[in-house]
């Protein structure tokens, strides 16, 4: 069986909570004191994926507990036929890592470092999450000077990047300019109609119709 991710509504119905799924979203964001958000999902009994979250997806929650024997072989059948690119790419990555012994130096070890927006104070925030056999990653936040220098390969990964950015922000620019000659609003032509008792022409109608789609 595939585990299904599921969106915050999703696990709200799937895990019989009463809360809503704005406080849900909330907890990824807010922490209460040293509470982290992937422990205030796993109160409520849901697994928090943080690298699902970065890399846009919705569904980013699965249970931590297996469904009931009496609804396991309805929605194992559903799944089968509904899984998309992600749920069976993560299906085969959780075997590989399922392979891997719980041995720190025999395992995969994955260390995501992102550097936030620089904030009004000067400062820039950085998130460092690390993790492995496709469990929920362990997180920690700290300020980019208390990170240090950095190993000379990446700091040269991040210049070939922030050299790359003028590039990036043509393509950027170029493929919204295609989105819009794409959608753009077409005009309804005015229709004349013949008058029985004139042999004058006249529109129609004198608006003009926008189509937004």
């Amino acid at each position: 069986m595939t585990t299904k991710w599921l969106t915050p509504e999703q696990a709200i119905v799937k895990a019989n909570l009463t809360v809503t799924s704005e406080i849900l979203k909330s907890y990824i964001w807010e922490q209460q004191g040293k509470t982290t958000a992937e422990e205030q999902f796993q109160a409520l009994g849901l697994l928090f994926d943080r690298e699902r979250l970065r890399a846009g997806k919705a569904n980013f929650l699965q249970l931590l507990e297996p469904v009931s024997d009496e609804n396991s072989y309805a929605e194992d059948e559903i799944d089968s036929h509904q899984l998309d690119d992600d749920d069976i790419e993560t299906s085969a990555t959780n075997k590989v890592n399922q392979l891997e012994p719980f041995i720190f130096e025999q395992c995969k070890v994955q260390i995501v470092i992102t550097l936030l927006p620089t904030q009004q104070t000067g400062d820039r925030p950085v998130m460092i999450a690390a993790s492995s056999h496709g469990d929920f990653p362990v997180v920690t936040m700290l300020n980019q000077e208390e990170l240090g220098d950095l190993p000379p390969a990446i700091v040269q990964l991040l210049d070939e990047l922030k050299a790359d950015f003028p590039n990036r922000q043509i393509r950027r620019n170029i493929a919204q300019t295609k989105a819009v000659k794409t959608n753009k609003p077409t005009t309804q032509t005015p229709v004349r109609t013949e008058n029985a008792s004139s042999d004058t022409t006249k529109p129609a109608s004198n608006t003009t119709q926008i189509s937004l789609f």
